[in-house]
């Protein structure tokens, strides 16, 4: 096998959402040959839809999260995987305009891995839901013992730290760098770190052309920034089918049983608000709100911190 995609998916109902496999097209058009691990409970008929494009379906317990699945293809694949590999989800909208232009731009400058967009959270990494792996990284020993960890008895937090985090970190002591086509910005402090894709959703899709938008973004809105019907008036103008696609699928999402991310409180919203302005006003130069900006969050921070201790303490005390 030559380029492969080792694709994660989970849907609630069972189902395969058309806005995935137009992702899978998509990558396709790239000429991945594409191996799609599921946790859900597809049946024939679900499966019969990914046999158009994709060259494997791998159906696994629900444990592990995405690692867990990326786990599974290559642990039934990997050997096989002459040329790039690339991690893929379905936690994304996209792509958005389609996915050529955006990873041609992203593999120009050459590089051992790739990821769209880094984060600075924890420490800064390139955010899993889309990594592109050189044949020497795929090859090299670093990267099997990544993927060979035992992500289905691990926590969420935990396959953050090992899988996300830790795998990158793993190629970097290893000595391979990654790119990304958007940069972390290094001009906020790292204690303030947030993910992009939820925060700088506007400069990550039209600055960087990152042609994906996260799913929680629209569905949940955790940071409290523009709505979903905000967001999607954007991806109209730029592709109408991607944007009936979403439209369906956040729909089904709202649909009885269904689950979501509560929103940040307020307090915390407002942290988040003054994180973005201060990445405009340093984009703009605006020098003196850059420092007026920094203060208020370093208060904002504080109070933060007083009040979370204060509702641990009253959640400690109601239960006495």
């Amino acid at each position: 096998m030559q380029d492969v995609c080792l694709f994660a998916h989970y849907d609630k109902d069972g189902k395969v959402d058309d806005y995935v496999l137009r992702y899978l097209h998509e990558l396709r058009q790239l000429n991945f040959s594409v191996v799609f691990i599921s946790t859900a409970r597809l049946g024939s008929t679900e499966v019969a839809r990914l046999n158009v494009d994709c060259d494997d379906v791998i159906l696994r317990e629900n444990a592990g999260l995405d690692f867990g699945s990326w786990s599974a293809g290559f642990a039934k694949h990997g050997a096989r995987i002459d040329g790039r590999l690339l991690l893929a989800n379905d936690s994304v909208y996209g792509p958005i305009g389609g996915l050529r232009p955006a990873f041609e731009r992203l593999t120009r400058e050459p590089a051992d891995f790739y990821g769209f967009v880094e984060s600075a959270e924890i420490t800064p990494h390139p955010q899993s839901w889309f990594l592109l792996f050189e044949p020497r990284v795929v090859r090299h020993p670093a990267f099997a013992q990544a993927l060979e960890q035992p992500f289905v008895a691990m926590s969420k937090k935990q396959i953050i730290a090992r899988g996300e985090v830790g795998t990158s970190q793993r190629l970097l002591v290893a000595g391979f760098r990654y790119q990304a086509l958007y940069k972390n910005d290094r001009t906020i402090p790292a204690r303030h770190a947030a993910n992009p894709m939820l925060l700088f959703w506007r400069e990550v899709l039209f600055d960087c052309g990152v042609p994906f938008l996260k799913i929680e973004l629209l569905r949940d809105n955790p940071f409290g920034v523009e709505d979903a019907a905000i967001i999607l008036q954007s991806v109209e103008r730029i592709d109408h089918a991607s944007c009936a696609a979403i439209k369906a699928h956040l729909a089904r999402m709202s649909g009885p049983g269904s689950h979501h991310r509560a929103q940040r409180p307020q307090p915390a919203r407002l942290r988040y608000a003054l994180i973005r302005n201060r990445y405009r006003f340093t984009r703009d130069d605006h020098r003196l709100k850059v420092e007026f900006d920094a203060v208020m969050l370093e208060l904002m921070s504080g109070l933060l911190i007083v009040w979370r201790a204060l509702a641990r303490l009253f959640s400690f005390a109601t239960l006495y």
